[in-house]
């Protein structure tokens, strides 16, 4: 009986409890991933974003247009799934440096904003405690960046 009792309670119990979390993992993510294709394909997805207008939303954070898709794939998916994103609208689009580098650094600071947040309520963590200062830091990061090389662009025009 307690070669039973062992046997449970070092293997199956751990098992079982890592099959649910995988199965309520598998019930956030999926659902996700559809939500950001769905999204993603919406006629508005073009008009945010600033590819029909060139003064789009977007460029009011110093990002170019283009900076959109790997932005919100970063944010919504995480950094692994984003920097595929990155990769491949930087070389269709060569995006510059500028935008890399705040593109690098607010999803390096900030990244999988929706699933990780909901993983860890899933798990038993406060949304709310673990989303805002993931979203403060990066946005402070930022904008000292953005702040930084607008101030070295003026400098270069007064020399």
């Amino acid at each position: 009986m307690i070669h039973l009792l062992t046997f449970y309670s070092l293997f199956l119990h751990p098992l079982i409890g890592a099959l649910k979390l995988s199965l309520r993992l598998v019930l956030i993510i999926v659902p996700l991933l559809i939500l950001f294709e769905l999204i993603h394909a919406l006629p508005f997805w073009r008009r945010f974003s600033g590819l029909e207008n060139p003064q789009g939303k977007i460029r009011q954070f110093g990002l170019s247009p283009h900076t959109l898709v790997p932005l919100f794939t970063g944010i919504f998916l995480g950094i692994v799934y984003g920097a595929g994103v990155i990769i491949r609208i930087s070389r269709e689009k060569a995006l510059g440096k500028t935008d890399l580098w705040l593109l690098g650094l607010f999803l390096a600071t900030c990244h999988a904003v929706v699933e990780d947040t909901l993983i860890f309520v899933v798990v038993g963590g406060m949304g709310l405690w673990i989303l805002t200062p993931r979203i403060l830091l990066a946005c402070a990061l930022v904008s000292l960046l953005l702040i930084g090389v607008r101030l070295r662009k003026a400098k270069q025009i007064s020399s």
